[in-house]
């Protein structure tokens, strides 16, 4: 039997002044770190809402983490096939801090009203 095929485009959040937060952040990374947030990032694409601890875990409120080391990158999934990145930063404790959060989740929102309103496309509809 043949397992289901998964796959989930990777859209990395750009804000309104072209600015794509998540790889500012990742190039700020030694090289053996960047690897392995891509690494991460990889095996997203791979399995979608199927990734797990330690490599990813569920936040609350539609959004979702990946763990490569110290390094979280946030994310959330649109539409069926998508998972947007929207922001990564260096944990320094056990607790993700409230304002890494609300930024993610600020970032979320943002996203989600330019595609309501047509100014994002994710590829695929309808012009």
């Amino acid at each position: 039997m043949m397992e289901p095929r998964i796959t989930k485009h990777v859209v990395y959040y750009i804000d309104n002044r072209g600015v794509n937060p998540v790889w500012d952040f990742m190039a700020s990374l030694s090289a053996g770190e960047r690897e392995k947030c891509f690494e991460y990032i990889a095996y997203l694409e791979k399995i979608g809402e199927q990734v797990k601890r330690p490599v990813g875990d569920y936040l609350g409120n539609k959004l979702y983490e990946l763990r490569p080391k110290q390094t979280r990158i946030l994310y959330f999934f649109m539409l069926k096939d998508y998972a947007v990145l929207v922001h990564a930063f260096r944990k320094k404790t056990d607790q993700i801090p409230e304002r890494e959060i609300k930024l993610a989740q600020n970032r979320m929102d943002e996203f989600i009203l330019r595609y309501r309103k047509g100014q994002i496309r994710l590829g695929g509809e309808p012009k």
